[in-house]
């Protein structure tokens, strides 16, 4: 009995993680049974751009197992006997950076692998608005309210996200009980339009989740992770504000404290939903991935570099140095 498969030219090398996995190089033919490809939820056209695990056969080693579909190309279809396999229902490793093997595609294809993934800007004003309303949390006995409760709760005031948006910086927070506050920091987090987590590192924070057994070398590689110049300063800005005060909560000592988990829970969904596969992942990942950046303490504000002279300032010390006595230029450069 035949059928339709595809088939797969892997553009870079992967090495076997686990027993049901086969090894790629660049190059390499992979055939796929479109019956492995059926889901619920699959579409035609799907099997061009894979983004999950496939389950196939590497022509050259005829190797028989599960691959990353990040790392291979649609070639076509082809006649092969049927063959049985279920799609491999784990989080994909970061795509590679690098050179492609010879006849690969550079920057067409129907997947885009060779363009930019467009980005949605935050609000400007985003970051500011979550300080503000941490800031306004932790005044004198925070630590003595309860602040974030299990089960659903309300996103806050209407009239006070709609201040928030227009003019955070005079918004009254003293009118408001702390517990108010906290649904309104969640609230405005979930009803942001774009995915705080952009999608240049998502599948790479998923991958180290999902691959790292101690939380505490989870949370370091996360943060080395998002301290990378892909993430857009708001939205690092943001998570910094973010994880910094949840990291406070649970170190509380008082009614305000809650373990690292519950409140990885409880932002979990406002953190991820707009992420473009996050319907694909198992959502424990993403509670581990906010958990783990908890319990380490939070990102950290990445300081600038020290500034260096600019051009204009050098010439202008030469011209100095030639024009006036040592005396002068030496008073110039103690007084800058």
């Amino acid at each position: 009995m035949s059928s339709d498969s595809f088939q797969y030219r892997a553009l870079f090398e992967y090495k076997q993680e686990r027993g049901d996995d086969i090894s790629l190089q660049p190059g390499d033919l992979l055939t796929v049974s479109k019956m492995a490809l059926l889901t619920s939820d699959f579409q035609e056209g799907d099997e061009k751009c894979p983004k999950g695990w496939l389950h196939g056969t590497n022509e050259r080693t005829k190797e028989k197992g599960n691959f990353p579909g990040t790392f291979v190309e649609y070639v076509g279809v082809v006649r092969t006997s049927l063959t049985s396999g279920k799609p491999w229902l784990r989080p994909v490793p970061p795509t590679p950076v690098g050179p492609q093997p010879p006849g690969a595609s550079a920057s067409e294809g129907p997947c885009g692998k060779g363009d930019v993934v467009e980005q949605c800007a935050l609000p400007d004003q985003t970051p500011a608005v979550v300080l503000r309303l941490t800031e306004a949390l932790e005044r004198l006995d925070w630590e003595n309210e309860p602040l974030y409760r299990s089960g659903q709760t309300s996103i806050g005031p209407p009239e006070l996200l709609q201040a928030l948006e227009t003019d955070p910086a005079g918004v009254d927070f003293e009118q408001y009980e702390l517990s108010i506050l906290a649904d309104t920091l969640r609230g405005y987090i979930q009803e942001l339009p774009c995915p705080l987590i952009p999608a240049v590192v998502y599948s790479e924070l998923v991958y180290t989740a999902q691959e790292t057994q101690s939380i505490e070398e989870c949370g370091q590689q996360l943060k080395r992770i998002l301290d990378s110049p892909s993430v857009p300063q708001a939205n690092h800005q943001l998570l910094v504000h973010l994880t910094r005060h949840l990291s406070k909560v649970a170190e509380s000592r008082g009614a305000a404290q809650a373990s690292p988990k519950l409140l990885a829970l409880a932002y979990s969904e406002a953190i991820f939903k707009n992420n473009h596969f996050s319907a694909d992942v198992n959502p424990e990942h993403h509670v581990k991935i906010l958990e783990a950046l908890i319990m380490v303490g939070g990102l950290v504000e990445i300081q600038a570099a020290p500034g260096r002279p600019s051009e204009v300032l050098i010439i202008f010390f030469i011209f100095c140095r030639f024009a006036f006595s040592d005396d002068l230029l030496f008073v110039y450069l103690e007084f800058e």
